[in-house]
């Protein structure tokens, strides 16, 4: 059985700005600076080419996090006609 996150509306429109920033921005600026760091010649050496290696691992590393947790969450809603009760509404992809 899948792990269940619980995310408040906030929480998921944050996971979501978070993905969209990493995929079109962050990705983007160190695919640039992968290949400045190329362009100095020898890899084995190349300070400024670990550092990015490293700084891709983590951007996909937390992409996955994050489409992990979007794929199998459950979304508190403070309903105000359930007086301050919460209720708890659960959303899983239909993708594995």
């Amino acid at each position: 059985m899948s792990e269940k996150f619980t995310l408040t509306e906030e929480g998921l429109k944050n996971l979501q700005d978070e993905l969209y920033q990493l995929k079109n921005v962050e990705r983007v600026k160190n695919i640039t600076a992968l290949q400045e760091a190329r362009a100095q010649g020898d890899l084995s050496e190349n300070a400024d080419y670990d550092a990015a290696r490293d700084q891709q691992a983590q951007i996909a590393a937390r992409i996955a996090t994050i489409e992990k947790i979007l794929k199998n969450y459950e979304l508190i809603q403070d309903g105000a006609n359930n007086l301050g009760k919460i209720l708890i509404v659960t959303y899983m992809s239909s993708a594995a």
